[in-house]
């Protein structure tokens, strides 16, 4: 598999770097290419691959910036092994999903908070001073999910 090694509280992940496309041995569960694209050139994302349980597949993650952090600097910290836990202190894990606003009825493909994966063991307390998508780019509306950003508009 492509990408940098890097742990987060002792699960292993690979790293893709702004631009790098992401090749796996095995199918990679919410993985669509054209979708990944868009991601990969992201200024606030970084994309991580992991293997949740080693039964499990492989399932693609994204981690999101609200605090300004410098992206560019990290990929070449990752790049050289120098990366620390601090690196990704401003970062949240999300993932890539659809979800439909009920007040427009519009179909939105975004990448949403995800409170699941234990990356980091305060994961909490960054979600609450984490900047998020607070209206729909559709109607308006506030939005009731912890939308990250919106990756694309439109049916499934």
């Amino acid at each position: 598999m492509d990408g940098l090694a890097v742990t987060f509280r002792a699960l292993e992940a690979r790293y893709f770097r702004k631009g790098e496309v992401i090749r796996a041995d095995e199918p990679v569960d919410g993985f669509r290419e054209p979708e990944d694209r868009l991601l990969a050139d992201h200024p606030r994302m970084r994309r991580i691959v992991v293997r949740v349980l080693p039964t499990w597949p492989l399932a693609r993650f994204c981690l999101h910036w609200s605090d300004g952090s410098d992206l560019a600097a990290l990929d070449a910290r990752v790049a050289a092994g120098t990366a620390t836990e601090a690196d990704f202190a401003g970062a949240v894990v999300g993932e890539a999903l659809g979800m439909r606003h009920q007040p427009c009825g519009a179909y939105l493909r975004v990448v949403a908070l995800d409170p699941v994966l234990p990356l980091f063991s305060d994961s909490l307390a960054r979600s609450r001073v984490h900047a998020f998508q607070s209206a729909c780019p559709v109607c308006g509306e506030r939005l009731s999910a912890a939308v990250l950003e919106f990756v694309g508009v439109g049916e499934p």
